[in-house]
């Protein structure tokens, strides 16, 4: 019965260590979901990340959004805005201000992007961009 009570314990002390890591690893897996998805202009893997409902301010479109409409704003950017280059400029993670701050350069015009990001059940996700 020992051994049983040692093995269920060691089980759970397994589960809860991976969660932690998990949950760490989180941010830093949507970072890098969202940097690969701005290198390659695709609104559509970056909106895989999104929350239900985002605040988008992009050119004259400032509002909030569902991620359907995000995704068709953000799409709409990318077709007439070329990347070239990304650039990280800034990365904090602490709760409740984790935010992501990039350089993208296009064939146009050099943007500042800001990304807000929010702790959720199953990792963090995107609830604010701002294009500048």
């Amino acid at each position: 019965m020992m051994k049983r009570s040692l093995t269920i314990l060691l089980c759970c002390m397994s589960l809860f260590i991976q969660a932690s890591v998990n949950q760490s690893g989180g941010f830093d897996a949507v970072v890098e979901e969202i940097s690969s998805s701005l290198k390659i202009g695709n609104a559509k893997k970056l909106g895989k990340v999104f929350s239900n409902n985002l605040t988008l301010s992009v050119k004259q479109e400032d509002g909030t959004y569902t991620k359907f409409q995000a995704e068709l704003l953000l799409e709409d950017f990318f077709r007439s805005n070329k990347v070239e280059q990304l650039k990280r400029l800034q990365c904090v993670n602490t709760s409740p201000n984790s935010y992501v701050v990039f350089s993208l350069k296009t064939n146009k015009s050099t943007y500042r992007v800001f990304i807000k990001l929010a702790s959720a059940n199953e990792g963090f996700q995107v609830v604010e961009i701002r294009i500048e």
